[in-house]
């Protein structure tokens, strides 16, 4: 087999797909501190929501040693392949924007814009209580010191962000997707 375009990107040409099922395509934005929720929550939205796919950031960071460069080029690549692809509308992208992750995020956003792809952002800021974030953090096996260094790095840093946010304390999982996908609903059809 011979990699060409059509091979790692979807394509009108490749896909049968009706002109009423073409949207506009959003990247949903899933962000918040270190062990809200976001990857558990973003993997029951992709189950529920057709036309829709998931970059999980952990995998584009997957690498040892680490380069800086490589995250990017991963996270650009399949999110761009995903709004390329015409059977996708929506790509969810659960992310945390402390440290330096939103200038790669802001990175990603503008070379995908220069690449001339059209898309909106649709953002969601997932919060619970430092109590239960320590909680949900060590029911992840993460041990004291990453979620010492999640909560100094990552608790408060979405306060002052005016983005729509959900309390995730006293919902399931399956509850907060809901309430992502009614909130998503709502805005794509204003």
């Amino acid at each position: 087999m011979t990699f060409n375009k059509s091979n790692i990107i979807c394509t009108p040409e490749n896909q049968d797909i009706s002109n009423a099922e073409r949207k506009m395509k959003t990247i949903l934005l899933i962000l918040g501190p270190n062990g809200v929720g976001k990857s558990t929550t973003a993997k029951i939205i992709l189950e529920k929501m057709p036309h829709t796919a998931l970059v999980d950031s952990d995998w584009c960071r997957a690498m040892n040693p680490y380069n800086m460069d490589t995250v990017i080029l991963n996270t650009y690549g399949l999110i761009k392949n995903y709004l390329n692809c015409i059977k996708i509308n929506t790509v969810i992208f659960h992310y945390g924007f402390h440290g330096d992750r939103k200038k790669r995020f802001d990175t990603v956003m503008a070379k995908l814009r220069e690449d001339g792809i059209i898309f909106v952002i649709s953002t969601v800021i997932l919060t619970c209580s430092l109590d239960e974030n320590i909680t949900r953090a060590q029911k992840d096996s993460r041990n004291d010191e990453r979620i010492k260094r999640g909560i100094e790095n990552t608790f408060h840093y979405y306060d002052g962000y005016d983005y729509p946010k959900i309390d995730t304390m006293n919902l399931t999982a399956p509850q907060v997707a809901e309430k992502i996908i009614d909130l998503y609903n709502k805005e794509i059809t204003i």
